[in-house]
Formats: C-alpha cells, structure tokens, sequence
C-alpha cells in the first residue's frame, strides 16, 4: 500500500501567509503541517508516499526530503501543474504507480495518536474505507451522507449547513477503486473532484465504508484562524519543561514549555506554559509570553513586549514596546516600537476577517491581525481587530490600519 499526499495547492483563504509559503509548511506547535501528515502515513506503514506539489514546489520538496530521511520515508514527488482539483492531483499520483493507497489532503491538522489507532485496525483489509468527522456548520466541507456504516454518497459543501459528518480527507481505497479518477468529469466548479470517487465506485458496485475520528484529533486548516485553533490544540498536550536553550537569571519559565537549541530567555522575561520557543530565539529583556505562542526560530521578541495566543514564525521581529494579540505574523517582519496590534472590538462581538471578498465570522471574540512576511511597521502603529496586511508591504509611522492591506504596499495615511 502507498501512501498519496496532496500538497499541491496555494491557500488562497490563509493568504497572506501563503504569499511567501505554501500552506502545507506553516507551523503548528513548532512543526509544519505536513510534518504529521507524514508521520501518519509512517506509522501505518506505507510502502511509498507520492507527494503532489506544485505552488512553491522547491521549498515542499527540500522540506520533505529531509522529514522523510529522519522518519525513514521512502517518498517519490510529482508536479500536478495546473490546479484542476483532487481528483486530478490522484490521477497524477497514480501515473507514478497504480497501487492500494492512503490518500491524503495537506491541510490537515491530525492527532497522529489517536487517529492511526482508527485506521490501523482497516488499512490491510479487503475495503474501502473514508473517514469523517461531526462537525456543528457542515456548509464548510463536504458531506458524507451514510446509512448504518456505509458510505452512500459525498456531497461538497451543501448550502442548508447545520450539523453533520465532514469529509476528513482521509481515504483508505483498493487499486480497482483509484483507477476510477480518469472517469471523474468536470464539476461546476472547474475542477475535478476527488469526492465524485464514492459515486463512481458504487455505480460499479464497489462499497464504502465510514470511519469515525474524534473532532479534537482533526482540524481542515483552510482559514486563519483554524491555524491559531489547532496551534492551541497541540501546545495543550505538552506536559513538562523542555529546556534545550538558556534562561537568564530573573528570568521565569512557568508551564510546560519547549525552548529549543541556541534560544535566550534574557532577565526579567516571563513565559507562561504551554508555549514553544523555537531555535535561536531571542526573549526579552522583560518580555511576556502568554499561554499558547508559538514562537519560530530565529524570532527576536524583545523589551516589554507582550505576546499572547499568537504565532510568530522565523526571523520576525518585535524589538520593544509592541503587543501582539491573537494574531499571526508570517516570517521576516519587523514591528518598529510602539506597534499595537488589537485584538477586541469595543462591542464584544465576533470579530470578522474578509476572506476572498467576503466577511467571514472567525467565530473568535479576541481576534488580532494576519501579517504578511517582509512586512515593516513604523513607531507607534496601530493595527485593528481582523485586519489582513499582505507581504513585502510597508506601513508609515503612526498610522492606524482599519482595514485590510494588499500585497507590496505602501501606507503613509490611516488606512480606512
């Protein structure tokens, strides 16, 4: 059995931070994505993982490369090319080799522990087998509507929401069933979709079966928001202090918390658990990390700068003065003194975020800013609740950031 990894796609509603990374590299706890993506398929003993790629192929390729010699992965890559949908991504898959398969979508968040012991138990058998997840707004995904154990058909995002069984993304199929993508046709979407296997497969008399995971060991990670839910979800399992860098005197570490090789925990700084400090980060003097930040290495969060609930990947500065609230701030970004980032609107409502043309509910009461990397901020900025600022731009000193920023931007006025 192999094992296929679709990594192909862009991220366009978790941009800006796919603007200068694929969504399959953005981290959770310290760790991309993709990293437990292959772990999985690792414990399940695939034989081969064939990796999709296409959007900023080099740095997927280069990334997996070196996951899969530390996991002993032999792993294989092809280029999809045009974006035409899942099920064009499998058919490119297959070309590599028609065999059983695991297929997977790269954008999930997966609780390996828990869900390998839902498919171990079926990954040898004779069937076919897609897992699913209840979910209170199936309006997000697709749904898999089932009688008893079996699957009788998938149906992508229906409008009338409400409760139901997601689409995990996660399928278990013989070879007979795989060869069916070349029958898939296009959808109104424009794409081929994978889904359309399940209807396909029982017109020729081929069944599936469900598999049920656990909501809290799954998360599809296709907004914003999702990221900074599923970085809590897996700090939440650590359990002890992990100290691999150095703590200065005065400084206090409470929690469990992971400081990774070479970082610097200067006096007077104070990190409440669970948190993880990546490599070569530098922390304070007097700085203040809060429960459920995720600091990347070589991030440099300096003098009286507060931190909480956050994700701030690598090489991203915040030198003093600056507070960041729930938010995400990709890499290589620099916040000048001074820079506020909110994260609470003044009536207490949900805060919103626009998500290709559209305000879409985070469902999230303190919700701060989305920053794309390379991004500059000038002394003394304030940045709104929700507001979105695309890489490589820049934002002029004092100015306050009411609504969303395009790429490659300069800001010399309010941005209202």
């Amino acid at each position: 059995m192999i094992g296929i990894l679709l990594a192909a796609g862009k991220g366009k509603r978790l941009a800006p931070l796919t603007e200068t990374r694929p969504k399959v590299l953005l981290p959770i706890a310290g760790k991309p994505i993709i990293y437990k993506l292959l772990l999985l398929l690792k414990r399940l003993e695939v034989s081969k993982v064939i990796v999709v790629v296409h959007y900023m192929k080099d740095v997927v390729i280069e990334y997996v490369k070196k996951i899969s010699d530390e996991l002993y992965i032999d792993v294989d890559f092809v280029d999809q090319g045009d974006e035409l949908g899942t099920g064009d991504a499998v058919r490119k898959a297959i070309d590599r080799g028609l065999d059983d398969a695991i297929v997977i979508y790269g954008d999930l968040y997966i609780d390996v522990d828990n869900v390998v012991q839902n498919l171990l138990n079926v990954v040898n058998s004779s069937g076919n087998y897609i897992t699913g997840v209840f979910v209170n707004d199936i309006s997000r995904y697709g749904c898999i509507v089932t009688s008893g154990d079996r699957v009788i058909d998938l149906i992508e995002k229906p409008a009338e929401g409400g409760r139901g069984i997601a689409n995990a993304g996660i399928y278990i199929l013989k070879s007979q069933v795989l060869k069916l993508v070349d029958e898939i046709s296009v959808s109104p979407r424009g794409e081929y979709e994978f889904t359309d296997i399940v209807r396909l497969g029982r017109a020729k008399g081929y069944e599936f079966s469900y598999i049920a995971i656990d909501s809290r060991s799954w998360r599809d990670v296709g907004y914003p928001w999702d990221l900074l839910e599923v970085n809590k979800i897996e700090l939440s399992k650590l359990k002890e202090k992990i100290v691999r860098g150095e703590v200065e005197l005065h400084a206090t570490v409470r929690g469990p918390v992971i400081i990774d090789d070479g970082a610097s925990i200067k006096g007077c700084s104070y990190i409440e658990g669970p948190a993880y400090i990546g490599r070569d980060t530098v922390i304070g003097p007097n700085s203040y990390i809060r429960p459920f930040t995720t600091i990347m290495d070589k991030a440099h969060i300096g003098f009286s700068v507060e931190v909480k609930e956050s994700i701030v990947m690598e090489n991203t500065h915040a030198a003093h003065l600056t507070y960041i609230g729930d938010s995400i701030l990709a890499e290589n970004i620099n916040l000048g003194a001074g820079t506020l980032i909110a994260n609470l609107r003044l009536d207490d409502k949900t805060v919103k975020l626009l998500i290709d043309g559209r305000k879409i509910d985070s469902g999230r009461i303190k919700m701060g800013a989305i920053i794309g990397g390379y991004t500059k901020t000038g002394v003394n900025v304030l940045i709104m609740p929700g507001v979105k600022i695309g890489s490589y731009s820049i934002i002029y000193p004092g100015i306050t950031v009411y609504r969303d920023v395009p790429p490659n931007t300069i800001v010399k006025e309010n941005w209202v």
